[in-house]
């Protein structure tokens, strides 16, 4: 089975909303065609018109993959896909090959973090096993394994519904990388758990603020200490929006210490080489600060 690659966005917008937002699904032509043009959750980002999703519709019908249905109270069309009964899918196979859909290769531990919304997945290696399952699956295929880049502590894996993934960009030279997307190698590396390489993105001068103490963090080594610490306390971490303009982006987290969860912000400057110079957090609601802040105490004092 081969897509095109707007079948393919279509088809993943139709998994995510399915299990993301099930009150708003199935999906109307409009509603699937801003699904599609999402500028966060999606990689690439594009901007279809009507035709384009349209066509990736057409493209999804001849593989028996989507349906169309009617509300009793409405006569608008609406979409929903066949994932389920087609393919024999369930809920934790449909939502890791939505992800790999709509944000390209990516790595287990990737993948978990970013499933929040769609499915819970216990560990890395409940996501492993799922990969595993839709590599072997009975009607062939569906994702596979890329060979490891350079650099890149783990190997990503990629659909396998349609054309071979895009090349990922090449390691970063010596030009500074563009006013927009700075965040994306710090963002994807804490997402993958890949410390070393969410350090090497701070300044030497970095300046962290936390929420928890007045007094910032000044320098590379400091600030690289809290981030590798908060990593051991916050369970089911994710990204869930971007805000990014210029030298400065705004990260959207949710995570959980204990039984409390939490929303935050972190809050990152650029200097001109694309380092993060500034790292400020802010954490909500109050009982999740606490928590957080008896858990960072803790191991601290370890």
């Amino acid at each position: 089975m081969r897509l095109t690659p707007r079948g393919q966005r279509v088809l993943g917008c139709l998994i995510e909303k399915a299990m993301a937002t099930p009150d708003q699904y199935p999906l109307s032509l409009n509603a699937l065609r801003t699904a599609c043009n999402q500028t966060t959750g999606r990689d690439p980002v594009v901007e279809y018109e009507e035709r384009d999703v349209q066509a990736g519709l057409t493209d999804l019908r001849q593989h028996e993959l989507v349906k169309t249905e009617y509300g009793r109270s409405s006569r608008v069309p609406k979409q929903a896909h066949r994932l389920g009964d087609h393919l024999d899918l369930d809920p934790a196979q449909q939502a890791v090959l939505g992800l790999l859909l709509l944000r390209g290769p990516q790595t287990p531990g990737e993948l978990r973090s970013r499933a929040g919304r769609l499915h819970s997945f216990e560990s890395v290696e409940a996501v492993e096993a799922v990969l595993s399952s839709l590599a072997g699956h009975k009607f062939g295929a569906m994702v596979r394994l890329l060979p490891k880049k350079p650099g890149r502590r783990e190997a990503r894996w990629a659909h396998d519904l349609g054309e071979v993934p895009a090349p990922e960009p090449a390691a970063a030279t010596a030009t500074a990388p563009s006013a927009t997307g700075r965040h994306r190698a710090f963002h994807d590396a804490v997402l993958a758990g890949d410390w070393d390489t969410a350090v090497a993105q701070l300044a030497d001068d970095v300046v962290f603020r936390s929420p928890a103490v007045h007094k910032p963090y000044e320098g590379k080594d400091a600030t690289a200490m809290i981030l590798r610490t908060v990593a051991t306390v916050f369970e089911d971490f994710r990204y869930v929006d971007v805000l990014d303009a210029d030298d400065r982006v705004g990260l959207v987290f949710e995570a959980r210490v204990g039984d409390r969860q939490l929303q935050g912000w972190d809050y990152l400057r650029f200097d001109t080489d694309g380092r993060i110079r500034e790292f400020t957090v802010m954490v909500r609601p109050l009982s999740g600060l606490q928590a957080l802040v008896q858990a960072m105490e803790a191991a601290l004092a370890r």
